[in-house]
């Protein structure tokens, strides 16, 4: 029986990236066509997608992957002289497929349908030399794979708009398997938000393309005109949410901005539990804060939030921040808890990713400054893994390092193979090569008239525009001896449902007591990335029990996430996990 399976599993394993061996760090593998200010994985695909604001780019055939030196020729849609913001890159063969947006994709937003369609929210001013459209109220859509043969899809504009113009908002999956967009602000071209642009209500958008509710005002992003330089107020850019188990299965999110926080209803539109002030400092943009939903584990699914760096208050020079904290927000009296601090030093605009061992990749950003246009200095090279699981005083491990620094609009996200891709890093916006910043330095307009914080990059500083995309490989991969041990998904369904079994077969699944071969069954969503928040990045540890044995080889009976509010229906990776070492991710759909 179990050969049987794995020949029928033959037809479903191509569309995964191969694994393969590598030590662990960073190596350079292709160019990414636009610059990298947002990126995710279409589910059922082999391919990575990035979006780039409209400008410039020098980033297809011709980059020099070895110093980063861009292409002499600009990157155009065929036929024009418009700049590509837009492109697949195929994980197989590191090539590029040009993507065409038709609006503003400008620090936008991106969160999963519950078939894996991308949605990709707001934006930013049109160009109309460029044919390309406002992007402040549209929303977007990419669909998913498989695909018959070759991948084709591009972006697909929605007829409906938004109901509030939104720069910088943030979205969720909800329950349901639709979206609610959170915040931001209907101006662009700024670091600062202020209470005559702020957008202070979240709004519901449908894949059905019903008509939504009115937006509602969210009360922990008001602030007045006379708070504006209340960093602990208006640095609300970018909310942090997270979804919150719970056995309503309702719409309980923790929500922060600044540095307030509460577990918002988003059925009933009202507060569910208020939560202690963040401590000491604003978390969200232009913050940066790290902020990331550490793994839940069946049967309790226990909700820990972990926040690491970011910037101060401090104006007109933001400090980047080392200190980290833990909440456990469904507690009955939850507070924050300091736990180690960053052990390089103080990082902020630093992406975390989830990793399928449970662990947390710390990497890109930088030690001075914030986020925001040359708003930061002195790159953070040395990413680092959090272990949560380990006591306090040893859960940080410093990796090794790269030499590409990763500033403001890098972004990074889990691969397949348990290895994550790097790309981006623009602190100029637009395409600069040479990354050095302007004449009226360290001055800079913010909506009209001087911002009151200053350009924390260094006048001798340089940031060019870059180009390379990297993968890092974390240590479960550092030797051939770890990559023969691996485990490979042999046989899996395509679809699951909540809270009942399904059978998974697998290789390399010893049946024994030893600690090298305990093993774990993981649904990773690797999320949409972008301005070092990872928009609905997800990992839920699922219980099993093995019901055969063939030598290392295996069945076992999983069983899937107790309901939404534990995982949102989508499509998701499929990790089998021993003793630390991933397999490849194969692709599941999740739904009720």
């Amino acid at each position: 029986m179990f050969m049987l399976i794995l020949l029928q599993a033959s037809l479903i394993l191509v569309i995964g990236v191969v694994p393969r061996a590598f030590a662990a760090g960073y190596r350079t593998i292709g160019s990414s066509g636009c610059a990298v200010q947002m990126v995710f994985l279409p589910p059922n695909t082999s391919t990575a997608v990035f979006l780039d604001n409209y400008h410039p780019n020098y980033g297809g055939p011709g980059v020099n992957l070895d110093t980063g030196a861009p292409s002499t020729e600009a990157y155009l849609y065929d036929g024009t002289d418009d700049a590509v913001f837009g492109a697949e890159y195929d994980l197989e063969t590191n090539s590029l497929r040009k993507l065409r947006p038709q609006s503003n994709t400008f620090c936008s937003a991106g969160a999963f349908y519950r078939d894996g369609t991308l949605v990709n929210i707001a934006g930013a001013e049109p160009d109309a030399s460029a044919g390309v459209g406002d992007g402040f109220d549209r929303y977007r859509t990419y669909a998913p794979g498989p695909c018959d043969g070759d991948c084709t899809q591009d972006w697909n504009e929605q007829a409906k708009t938004l109901q509030s113009r939104r720069w910088y908002p943030s979205p969720q999956t909800l329950v349901d398997g639709n979206v609610v967009v959170v915040g931001g602000c209907n101006a662009g071209g700024l670091v600062l938000n202020e209470a005559s642009i702020n957008v202070p209500t979240y709004e519901k958008i449908y894949q059905d393309n019903r008509a939504p509710p009115a937006p509602v005002t969210l009360p922990i992003l008001e602030f007045s005109d006379d708070e504006n330089l209340d960093a602990t107020k208006s640095y609300n850019l970018y909310p942090i949410l997270h979804l919150l188990p719970n056995t309503d299965e309702a719409n309980r999110i923790f929500t922060a901005a600044g540095t307030r926080a509460v577990v918002w209803d988003y059925d009933g539109d009202k507060e569910f539990k208020s939560l202690p002030d963040i401590p000491l400092q604003p978390r969200t943009f232009p913050s940066s804060a790290t902020s990331v939903l550490l793994p839940l584990r069946a049967p309790d699914y226990k909700a820990t939030v972990l926040i690491c760096g970011g910037s101060s208050g401090d104006i007109p020079d933001p400090k980047a921040l080392n200190d980290c904290y833990t909440i456990n927000p469904l507690d009955d009296d939850p507070e924050w808890e300091r736990i180690d601090d960053l052990p390089n030093g103080p990082q902020t605009m630093s992406e975390g990713i989830l990793l399928p061992d449970g662990t947390v990749l710390i990497l890109n950003g930088a030690r001075k400054g914030s986020g925001g246009g040359f708003m930061a200095d002195e790159p953070v090279l040395e990413p680092l893994i959090y272990d949560h699981s380990k006591p306090k005083g040893e859960r940080f491990a410093t990796q090794p390092a790269t030499k590409i620094p990763r500033m403001y609009h890098s972004a990074a996200v889990l691969l397949s193979t348990g290895e994550v891709l790097v790309a981006g890093s623009n602190p100029a916006v637009g395409y600069s090569a040479d990354g050095k910043v302007g004449e009226n330095w360290p001055h800079f307009s913010n909506n009209g008239h001087e911002c009151a914080l200053e350009q924390q990059q260094g006048r001798d500083s340089s940031f060019p525009t870059e180009y390379r995309v990297e993968v890092f490989a974390p240590p479960y991969l550092d030797d051939d001896d770890k990559e023969a041990g691996r485990p490979q998904v042999a046989w899996h369904p395509n679809q699951i449902k909540y809270g009942e079994k399904f059978c998974v077969n697998a290789t390399k699944v010893p049946d024994d007591d030893d600690e090298g071969n305990k093993l774990d069954f993981v649904l990773v969503n690797p999320g949409f990335h972008t301005h070092a928040v990872g928009m609905g990045m997800r990992l839920v540890g699922m219980e099993y029990t093995r019901t055969s044995s063939d030598g290392d080889d295996g069945g076992f009976e999983v069983t899937a996430p107790r309901d939404a509010s534990v995982m949102q229906p989508g499509v998701y990776l499929l990790f089998v996990i021993r003793g630390g070492a991933p397999s490849g991710g194969v692709w599941v759909q999740l739904w009720k």
